[in-house]
């Protein structure tokens, strides 16, 4: 059977038209809608007209994202009296000790105090170590790109200066254990060396660029890592949403914290040893403490959803507070 040249043709659900079918549907679509003929022959011409591009020469730009490592701490120096909010550098040598019932962390400054600055600086160095290596490589300018900070003015000279600090800082453990009858007495640091290359044109004369870093660390360190005696954290959090050294330090402090019911919960005593462990200053003033506690805990809250609720409750004696905490089911 012929097909009526006026009859759409169906190919595969595209519809065909001939041109006089066409024209006598756009006549009637005109006495609807005038002007409709002229805008189709319009967009008919630009259709058939040549398209002219511009084409530019210029170089693409390159842009590298940043490389985000992980941050971890070893679960001794996150929960021990090591870092100090408000550290005293009037005071070069410190010694100071913290004990619990299985034994005691004695820690000898020689350059002062560690503060949560250092803290942080050892986190992401420890971040960057790998299992089938001791030592960790980095320029100090990727570690301020990593914290956020510009490349400028005495920020070198005080990174320089932190990683002295760390590497002048030494340990003793004293650990009795119960089943074997053994007190097992340990002498340590953080790392075994620290060496910094720059390129100068006199012995005394400024870097001509930022050094390269190669810290190794300490043995006792990396068989704890080895161990999974380690925290990770969440670097970016830590650098961006917390803003108070205390709540940096209370951070790193809660994640090592195994805690209770499946870790949900965790509570300890507000006292003397749990502020001097959080490294600040207001031994004198418990009440003073809490208050920066309770600010910590909800900058904590508000910047990690791991974290429920992070509150201070009073104790069954007098005067007596406890730092309550819950976490959310993993």
């Amino acid at each position: 059977m012929r097909r009526s040249p006026r009859q759409p043709q169906d190919l595969g659900g595209a519809v065909v038209v001939d041109d006089q079918t066409l024209a006598e549907a756009t006549a009637r679509v005109e006495a609807l809608i005038p002007g409709f003929g002229e805008g189709l022959a319009r967009l008919q011409r630009m259709a058939s007209e040549p398209i002219e591009l511009e084409l530019l020469s210029e170089p693409a730009q390159r842009r590298m994202l940043p490389v985000v490592h992980p941050a971890l701490m070893e679960n001794n120096l996150a929960r021990k009296g090591v870092w100090s909010t408000d550290p005293d550098r009037g005071r070069q040598e410190y010694t100071y000790t913290t004990e619990d019932l299985v034994g005691s962390l004695t820690i000898e400054y020689s350059l002062g105090q560690l503060s949560t600055s250092d803290m942080e600086l050892v986190a992401w160095v420890m971040g960057r170590w790998r299992r089938d290596q001791q030592t960790v490589s980095f320029t100090l300018r990727e570690y301020a790109r990593a914290c956020g900070v510009s490349w400028h003015g005495k920020l070198p000279e005080r990174l320089k200066t932190a990683l002295h600090r760390i590497d002048r800082t030494r340990f003793t453990g004293r650990v009795w254990e119960q089943k074997t009858r053994k007190f097992v007495t340990t002498h340590f640091g953080i790392v075994d060396k620290v060496q910094i290359v720059e390129r100068k044109d006199s012995f005394d004369g400024p870097a001509l660029e930022p050094g390269t870093v190669t810290i190794t660390l300490s043995s006792f360190v990396v068989e704890q890592l080895l161990a999974q005696q380690f925290v990770r954290l969440d670097w970016r959090m830590m650098r961006n949403a917390l803003t108070t050294p205390l709540a940096r330090r209370l951070y790193v402090f809660l994640r090592s914290q195994e805690g209770f019911k499946g870790g949900t919960l965790y509570e300890i005593t507000i006292d003397h040893r749990l502020i001097e462990t959080l490294g600040s200053k207001d031994r004198s003033n418990p009440r003073r403490f809490r208050g920066k506690l309770v600010k910590a805990g909800e900058e904590i809250v508000s910047a990690d959803p791991r974290f429920e609720l992070i509150t201070i409750r009073a104790g069954r004696e007098r005067n007596a507070y406890i730092l309550h905490v819950r976490r959310r089911a993993a």
